[in-house]
């Protein structure tokens, strides 16, 4: 058995890298390797998680699933978004009042079912049942706000920061918790950009040729760093700009793309040949998180890339090409979702990831 426990954490942990060889001559060029043209990965994603994760009961997968294809995703019990807040959207009671949330261990992260519906456009007044009566997206707002902590650590106000850059103009930005407690919303960014900083410090110094690339922070954090800078994107998209933020996510981003020429050998080293379902399952979430970051960041104008980092991309998607080809024809997912049900959740979730990177925001 390829997975196990230990492995699997391994990976999700972080334990990943690569080295992206050659230009960006064309796909044709990698067809003995398995690289199909952008058309046949988009088209081998969605038979992926049509056949797949729209089989899903898990909650976490069914929320990607409205990621990659759009808040009217629907199964053949109803629409998903209805399915989950019915299912999950709970009450929670704080100061005194009762608001609308999803459990953490639910969602894995602060936010990050309203992130997505965020990111995929949902508006504020669309209705959705609970078990105790129908809510709206800005209800789950209201609870996102009242019951917001400030023990969230840096690395995970991301999808926070999506939500509440959103809601929240730059010139009026403040907002108090349940508990009476102020914050204003730049102050959450700035606090997400340290954490940034902090992860891709070794990244940046590997960049500038100062030390060896290899595993730090950066990969412990949530799906190998990647979504730490999401929340930063949407933060400058929306005019959050204090503190030279724009400068220092150019940075962040600059990083990014150096990363493309390092990650993926870093997972073959950690690995390899001994493992390939492992391996393979780990680039899929690091090529798909980082180009639906790079393809963002460019989409709305944050960062303009080089000649030498377009190349750098082509040459990630030609990568995460050949990586999903033999995901959907090659690895036994069957045998995977026997054996270690929460790592074939993760597969399927950052295949919606990939997706919705290839196809571009809705939102």
């Amino acid at each position: 058995m390829e997975w196990t426990r230990r492995r699997f954490l391994a990976v999700a942990g972080g334990v990943t890298a690569s080295v992206l060889g050659g230009g960006a001559a064309g796909w044709a060029a990698d067809a003995k390797s398995g690289s199909q043209s952008p058309a046949t990965l988009e088209r081998e994603l969605r038979g992926l998680l049509e056949t797949r994760a729209l089989r899903s009961d898990d909650p976490w997968v069914l929320m990607h699933v409205v990621l990659a294809f759009g808040p009217d995703a629907r199964v053949p019990a109803g629409p998903i978004l209805d399915l989950v807040t019915q299912q999950f959207a709970a009450p929670v009671e704080r100061g005194g009042k009762k608001y609308q949330a999803f459990p953490l261990n639910v969602e894995a992260h602060p936010n990050h079912f309203l992130e997505i519906m965020d990111a995929t456009g949902v508006p504020a007044t669309r209705q959705f049942p609970t078990k105790t009566g129908p809510i709206t997206t800005a209800d789950l707002l209201v609870g996102a706000e009242a019951l917001f902590s400030p023990t969230i650590a840096g690395p995970e106000l991301s999808w926070t920061l999506s939500v509440f850059t959103a809601a929240f103009p730059p010139d009026a930005d403040r907002f108090t918790n349940a508990d009476g407690q102020s914050f204003t919303v730049a102050a959450l960014v700035e606090t997400g950009a340290q954490a940034a900083e902090v992860g891709y410090a070794d990244t940046v110094a590997a960049m500038r040729g100062t030390k060896p690339y290899g595993r730090s922070l950066l990969q412990a954090y949530a799906c190998n760093g990647t979504h730490v800078v999401y929340g930063l994107y949407d933060a400058l998209r929306r005019g959050y700009a204090a503190k030279g933020l724009r400068d220092r996510v150019r940075l962040l981003t600059q990083a990014s793309y150096y990363r493309l020429g390092a990650e993926v050998a870093l997972i073959d080293e950690a690995l390899g040949a001994a493992s390939p379902l492992n391996a393979d399952a780990a680039k899929l979430q690091f090529l798909g998180h980082m180009i639906e970051n790079l393809r963002y960041a460019e989409r709305y104008g944050i960062y303009a890339p080089s000649a030498a980092e377009r190349e750098q991309l082509a040459s990630a998607e030609r990568q995460l090409s050949e990586v999903v080809h033999r995901i959907t024809t090659v690895h036994d997912l069957d045998g995977l979702a026997s054996s270690v049900p929460r790592a074939y959740r993760i597969v399927l979730g950052d295949a919606c990831h990939a997706l919705h990177g290839l196809e571009g925001p809705t939102g």
